[in-house]
């Protein structure tokens, strides 16, 4: 398997949205990628799979700790192990910036989601009640200790 991860652009917007889309029932609005892409204390790390875009990473950055809002990897290309190398790449990627501490939520359904994560080390530190909307669900607090 061939994958490049590589920082987001405003080049790579288009695929970016029509994967969201495809992917979330609440999708992230065009210009929430926009400033993500183009802000000082976040990034975008794209996955690419054979130099096609097979998904993407969100990352805020408040140092020393980092918060994932969104991860998406591609129908097409889910359970091959490609959204376990993204985290992988970018949580070396987040400890070379000083990051220490990772905080996302997932909702309770996503089991896939959730396993990966706890395979991973990421720990249960709480649950938002209500978090997710269409349909309304609970999130579950993670948290992950670079080291």
């Amino acid at each position: 398997m061939s994958l490049e991860f590589v920082h987001a652009n405003i080049k790579d917007l288009d695929r970016i949205v029509e994967i969201e889309r495809a992917s979330m029932s609440t999708p992230w609005s065009r210009n929430s990628f926009i400033e993500a892409i183009e802000s000082d204390h976040a990034f975008v790390n794209l996955v690419l799979y054979e130099s096609e875009m097979a998904g993407y990473a969100v990352f805020y950055l408040t140092l020393p700790e980092a918060e994932l809002p969104d991860i998406v990897i591609s129908e097409e290309y889910r359970g091959q192990g490609i959204g376990r190398a993204l985290l992988e790449q970018s949580l070396e990627e987040l400890k070379e910036l000083g990051v220490e501490k990772v905080f996302l939520e997932v909702r309770e359904t996503n089991t896939p989601a959730r396993l990966l994560y706890e395979s991973m080390d990421f720990e249960q530190i709480g649950v938002r009640k209500y978090f997710y909307s269409e349909p309304v669900e609970d999130a579950i607090c993670m948290s992950y200790e670079i080291v």
